[in-house]
């Protein structure tokens, strides 16, 4: 059993790592092709289409926090996820006239996403069954269990 999870945590890792390493050569060559400037169509849908999963996903953490269910980890480090997306994009898309806008917007948005993420971790060590420890050292990945009765 130990040894499924340290192969797993092998193959996750090497995967993992294909993965950064496929996507840095992605980000170069876009950062290489695409245009300084490009005018986008239905700009207000993929913002208002951002702000929805914001919304969806801060309900989520709502939720699984009354219900005090172990999911508000993932809620929580989703929406924080979201914020910094829309905190990116407020502060790289914003005109030299929208910079006060997008200042008081990462006002709001940095320091939520930062609370979401403490949010998680106090969750993670919370429902890890770890509350008098203050760090999370190892996450304990699932082996594969044969059901009963399958020939494995």
């Amino acid at each position: 059993m130990a040894r499924e999870r340290a192969d797993l945590g092998r193959r996750l890792f090497r995967i993992l790592t294909v993965a950064a390493v496929g996507e840095t050569v992605w980000t170069v060559y876009l950062g290489w092709r695409l245009p300084h400037t490009y005018v986008a169509e239905n700009w207000d849908a993929a913002w208002v289409g951002l702000d929805v999963a914001q919304v969806l996903s801060l309900l989520a953490c709502a939720w699984a926090a009354w219900r005090h269910r172990a999911i508000l980890t993932v809620y929580a480090t989703l929406a924080a996820t979201l914020l910094l997306v829309d905190a990116w994009f407020d502060l790289t898309t914003a005109r030299r006239g929208d910079f006060d806008t997008s200042l008081i917007t990462l006002i709001i948005e940095l320091p939520s996403a930062a609370a979401l993420l403490w949010i998680a971790r106090r969750a993670l060590i919370a429902f890890a069954g770890h509350t008098g420890t203050t760090r999370v050292h190892r996450i304990a990945l699932p082996a594969h269990r044969p059901r009963s009765g399958s020939p494995e």
